[in-house]
């Protein structure tokens, strides 16, 4: 899994702001908490005084209910009867009664022989105009009920402010006050009474009656408060908006309320009838969380009812909430003015920061001479650019002294291998000085295929000089006898003097021979011819072997037979041939038992297997070069019969396997970043651009400019070389030809070839390495190809 680094100052910056956010949620949260809990409180505070105030005003009614009931009924006149033509000796004190409590909007007597009598204000309540159907100057409503020849007649007589009659209407009712509760009820005791609440008739609302019998009578005093009264009391104690006021008595039965019945929730009574008593609590209805708290108002023991209070929890914490809310803006405003603040403040840490990481980046580049000591005021980042600088200065040189001891092994292992032959010379040694000068030429150049080339650095410039000093250091497994081999039958000597030895052998033999004939009687002289004819074959077969041996003509399948025919020729070895054998030799050798022995031969101890071969690792290293089955064949016909040159398939194999092992040992080696492609370069030096060259068998697209610029180099250099004793050294004009050829046949790349004559770098390199009368004159123009 891929590690994720994140940047300091956005690092600082966001732990700040973390740190900074935990703190104002914490902060916010407590905040929220206490201020709900003194919301709850200050709820509760304010519901207890509701229900004290709602308890003092039952009581005060009540009381006050009482004593006006008790003044009234000592009035005399309380026990006169109606008269349909006449004012009430009460009517005054009735209506005066009623101005002085707003509660009451009506106040009647019920007489035990059916009559009524009632006054009403028709201003305590908003619709009792509407009901009663009054006029705009109407104020009072007297309503008697006078029973007349068994007909209860009932007349109401409207009054304006001064109790003048505006009107009277008369009607047949079968009202009769002795049947109500509230009469019956007060008849039964000596006290006043309360009814429960009950639909008023006149009214088409609920209220209550407060009654009381007149002492020395069978009549009744009473009078009606409509529960709208009480609901605009309780609405007059909305202390938060939304809040819910109830009266109701056990059964869950709304007696008033601060808000319309028909906005009462659906369940509103059975939530009331089963939240706790004297308790505030939480309940849910229209998906709303409200604070309920009921209290017993008990005024009296014979009705019971309970006030019950239902405030919205959104409504109540909302003071609250809007002082967190506003904490909240405050909170994010300062961390809005803190992140600016906090940003320009890390650059005091940041800025020496990313300058230390420039100057680090120097260092990974190894630039070492332009790292410098930043300046700034933070003590710990000054130490460490110190540090830096006493780093690189360090590195600088560790590196100094490893470039230079690399250097000194690969020129010395390149010496080893110039060294190893007389024929190779300073190869090594002078194809880097051609490679970097046709590079440095191909880097400069803008158009073609060098356009996209360029050494940015010297380190690139490096690689191609350590991968040409080290193109050839696969020859360090080469056999010497191998490179060297200047005849047909050359191992570690040449065995042309062992073949001679044996020819000498069949001499003496042919001598002895020609003895034992005259012995035998033949003629003498016959003897003679034969011997001498005999001898000048078999010197001439002896010049014919070893003309073949040096390899320096093509040899005719002729030659090839006559060196098969001389092959024949047999001769009687008489000591043990196992004898002063090495183990190897051991291995290879077959005993035999017959001493017959032939001229020239190809043995089973001549064959040298091929051991700890891989195809496998042949193959995933992308060798495509033929291997040869055996290591070595030393047989001799096999080498006298060589078509053309002294190496046999084995040895051309083992010659072209420097590559192969050039590959092999520099793929091993742990080059830094910047020399990973030495191998590369180093390898491809004898491909070819259409695949015929070896080990890989690569094409044009598949080598680089510089392998393809080290094929050019390592092939003029070996052309011009004039330390080379098996050669001599090619003139200017006929290495440039050779390699003209080479280039039309695209075994080298004629971009290069025509930089390297255009640029001059074939003859800047002439001047420095060519003897004088090398270098003749050479008309570019007639070699450039046309690319």
């Amino acid at each position: 899994m891929k590690k994720i680094h994140l940047k300091i100052r956005p690092t600082i910056l966001f732990i700040l702001i973390l740190v900074v956010s935990i703190s104002i949620v914490i902060s916010l949260g407590l905040q929220y908490y206490f201020s709900k809990q003194l919301a709850f409180k200050g709820t509760s505070e304010s519901v207890e005084q509701i229900a004290e105030k709602t308890k003092l005003i039952s009581k005060n009614s009540y009381e006050a209910s009482n004593n006006l009931l008790s003044l009234l009924e000592l009035s005399s006149a309380i026990h006169d009867a109606p008269k349909e033509q006449e004012r009430h000796l009460m009517l005054k004190k009735l209506t005066r009664s009623l101005l002085h409590n707003n509660l009451i909007y009506a106040l009647y007597i019920g007489y035990s022989n059916g009559d009524f009598y009632e006054v009403i204000n028709l201003e305590n309540e908003g619709n009792l105009k509407e009901k009663f159907e009054s006029k705009k100057n109407e104020r009072w409503l007297v309503i008697k009920i006078i029973k007349k020849d068994d007909i209860q007649v009932e007349t109401k007589h409207y009054m304006d402010k001064s109790l003048n009659y505006t009107r009277t209407l008369s009607s047949v009712t079968q009202y009769n006050p002795t049947h109500r509760l509230w009469y019956k009820k007060a008849m039964q005791s000596n006290e006043m009474i309360k009814t429960k609440p009950y639909l008023f008739a006149n009214l088409g609302s609920m209220g209550v009656t407060y009654s009381k019998r007149i002492e020395s009578s069978n009549n009744v005093i009473a009078f009606d408060v409509s529960l709208k009264s009480i609901s605009r009391f309780l609405k007059e104690q909305e202390f938060i908006k939304g809040t819910q006021l109830y009266i109701f008595d056990d059964n869950g039965k709304v007696i008033a309320s601060n808000i319309s019945e028909d906005s009462y929730p659906a369940n509103i009574n059975e939530v009331l009838k089963n939240s706790s008593k004297n308790k505030l609590s939480t309940v849910i209805f229209n998906e709303a969380d409200y604070s309920v708290s009921n209290i017993p108002l008990n005024e009296n023991n014979e009705v019971k009812t309970y006030l019950s209070i239902l405030v919205p929890q959104d409504a109540m914490l909302k003071p609250y909430n809007e002082k967190i809310y506003f904490s909240l803006v405050l909170n994010i405003l300062f961390l809005l003015i803190l992140i600016p603040i906090v940003w320009l403040a890390t650059k005091l840490i940041v800025r020496p920061i990313d300058k230390l990481m420039e100057e680090n980046k120097k260092i990974i580049n190894q630039d070492f001479d332009n790292v410098k000591v930043i300046e700034t005021p933070v003590c710990e980042l000054h130490y460490l650019s110190e540090s830096f600088y006493t780093m690189a200065s360090a590195i600088k040189k560790h590196e100094e002294a490893q470039v230079k001891l690399m250097d000194s092994f690969i020129e010395v292992l390149a010496g080893a291998i110039d060294n190893k032959s007389k024929y190779t010379g300073g190869h090594c040694n002078r194809v880097p000085i051609l490679s970097v000068m046709l590079a440095q030429k191909a880097s400069s150049e803008t158009s073609g295929i060098f356009k996209d080339f360029e050494l940015s650095s010297k380190e690139e410039l490096r690689e191609i000089s350590i991968a040409a000093w080290l193109h050839d250091c696969g020859k360090v497994t080469t056999p010497e006898y191998v490179v060297d081999k200047a005849t047909k039958l050359e191992t570690i000597y040449n065995r042309i003097h062992e073949i001679r030895t044996r020819f000498e052998v069949i001499h003496r033999d042919l001598i002895i021979e020609s003895f034992y004939k005259i012995q035998d009687g033949e003629d003498e002289i016959f003897v003679n011819a034969w011997l001498e004819k005999e001898h000048l074959t078999l010197k001439s077969d002896f010049e014919f072997i070893s003309k073949a041996n040096k390899g320096s003509e093509f040899m005719s399948q002729e030659d090839k037979q006559r060196v098969h025919d001389i092959a024949q020729r047999v001769w009687i070895r008489e000591f043990d041939n196992t004898l002063g054998l090495s183990q190897e030799e051991q291995k290879r050798h077959i005993i035999k038992t017959s001493k017959k022995e032939y001229l020239l031969a190809d043995k089973q101890e001549h064959i040298i297997q091929r051991e700890d071969f891989s195809k496998e690792e042949h193959e995933k290293f992308g060798f495509k070069i033929e291997v040869p089955e055996d290591l070595y064949n030393l047989g001799e016909v096999y080498n006298l019969t060589i078509e053309k040159g002294t190496l046999t398939p084995e040895e051309r194999f083992k010659i072209n396997e420097h590559m192969i092992m050039t590959i092999k040992m520099l793929e091993k080696l742990p080059f830094p970043k910047h020399l990973q492609r030495v191998p590369e370069y180093a390898g491809a030096h004898h491909e070819t651009l259409i695949g015929t060259g070896y080990p890989k068998k690569l094409t044009k697209e598949q080598m680089s400019i510089p392998a393809r610029i080290m094929a050019v180099a390592d092939i003029f250099e070996a052309l011009t070389a004039s330390d080379r004793p098996y050669k001599e050294a090619k003139k200017l004009s006929e290495a440039i030809k050779i390699l003209s050829y080479m280039a039309k046949d695209k075994h080298i790349d004629e971009d290069i070839f025509n930089l390297f004559l255009s640029s001059g770098v074939y003859l800047e390199y002439a001047h420095l390495y060519l003897n004088k009368e090398q270098i003749d004159e050479i008309i570019i123009k007639e070699y450039l190809l046309a690319s």
